[in-house]
């Protein structure tokens, strides 16, 4: 008998209409997930 462990493989990110990013990650089992994160406020920094 073997048990599965999801892998979170990052599809991609997004800014949500509300100032958040979003991240998408995936299995490849087919499961999903979303992820906001709030993002402080101020100045951006410079690289």
């Amino acid at each position: 008998m073997s048990v599965h462990v999801h892998v979170r493989l990052t599809d991609g990110y997004a800014v949500t209409e509300d100032g958040q990013l979003l991240e998408r990650s995936s299995c490849h089992c087919g499961a999903a997930w979303e992820t906001t994160y709030q993002v402080d406020e101020g100045e951006p920094e410079s690289i």
